[in-house]
């Protein structure tokens, strides 16, 4: 549903001045355990890569801080492709 809700907002908008510029976007989210859903203590994931690994998925200042930075497009359902592909590439 706010996967849904985003993309209509940031897609409504179609005049030519928005269309024209790039964009990109930087979403941080907290891992949290399955179990008790409080903040995960396990390290990083290494399947899920870092600053060294993955160019759009790294920890910032937390190991349950999750980093994801898409390339910038100029289409914004480009970016928010490549940001839905990198959530469903944590989630595997």
């Amino acid at each position: 549903m706010m996967a849904k809700t985003f993309r209509a907002a940031i897609t409504a908008h179609d005049s030519a001045e928005l269309l024209s510029i790039r964009r990109g976007i930087e979403k941080e989210g907290l891992r949290v355990s399955s179990e008790n859903h409080a903040l995960s203590k396990k390290p990083h994931p290494t399947s899920l890569g870092s600053a060294l690994t993955h160019r759009s998925i790294t920890t910032d200042y937390s190991e349950a801080l999750l980093e994801f930075i898409t390339g910038v497009h100029q289409s914004p359902n480009a970016v928010l492709t490549e940001l839905f592909d990198l959530h469903a590439y944590t989630a595997r």
